[in-house]
């Protein structure tokens, strides 16, 4: 009798962790935005450092956000293998986008699409508020969106060229 109550109990058991584990798991795609991994990405509408309106596209786009400011030094020494590599991958379908925040002089900002010949369009951000929605606090930072619009990783501060390609090959290009 005791070992079929023990049974009994342990099935029980069993099945409330299954059934808490469902209930608690939700589509991240349905997820509010938030910046966080494994959220969905807000959404990404501005205007461009050469004055044009842009707004970026997620779903079914493999997206790197390169946030980044003129006077930030390590900005300035990832930038020409960021460019490198937006080329590279270009034919692969992933997508670069660039996040100049926090930069009050917009010639500033101008002048280093054009130093660094930057290829893909720079939002001017000056006040931080969409660098604040993908909770990027400072400049350098790389958010990756996988292609349902989810925020797939992150990294903030410098990195080097090896990590964030193979950070790109893991988490868009597998997926």
């Amino acid at each position: 009798m005791r070992l079929s109550q023990a049974r009994l109990l342990v099935s029980m058991i069993g099945s409330s962790i299954l059934l808490s584990a469902c209930a608690l798991q939700q589509d991240v795609a349905s997820a509010p935005p938030s910046g966080k991994t494994g959220s969905s990405a807000p959404a990404l509408s501005a205007t461009t450092v050469d004055g044009k309106a842009l707004t970026v596209e997620f779903r079914n786009h493999r997206t790197v956000l390169v946030f980044w400011a003129s006077w930030c030094g390590p900005c300035r020494h990832e930038q020409p293998y960021l460019t490198q590599i937006a080329g590279d991958l270009e034919s692969q379908g992933v997508q670069f986008f660039g996040v100049d925040f926090l930069d009050r002089d917009h010639a500033a900002a101008a002048a280093f699409i054009q130093e660094f010949h930057v290829p893909y369009p720079s939002i001017y951000d000056p006040d931080g508020k969409l660098a604040a929605a993908y909770q990027v606090d400072s400049p350098p930072g790389k958010v990756l969106v996988g292609a349902r619009g989810i925020i797939v990783a992150r990294t903030d501060g410098e990195t080097t060229e090896d990590k964030l390609e193979r950070l790109i090959q893991a988490k868009l290009l597998s997926e």
